[in-house]
């Protein structure tokens, strides 16, 4: 499950421990939300070039 927060008119999202764990993200990774046309939102990690 994924929790909505607002802060300081922010809105940020909550990714479980396990995924992130598994998908080898840190506290410094950068991630990319794109939206698919039928309403999806596909979270992509951004690599550094």
């Amino acid at each position: 499950m994924v929790k909505v927060v607002v802060n300081n008119s922010q809105y940020k999202i909550t990714i479980p421990k396990e995924l992130a764990e598994a998908k080898g993200w840190k506290k410094s990774t950068r991630l990319r939300f794109i939206e698919t046309p039928d309403g999806s939102i596909i979270l992509k990690e951004m690599h550094k070039e």
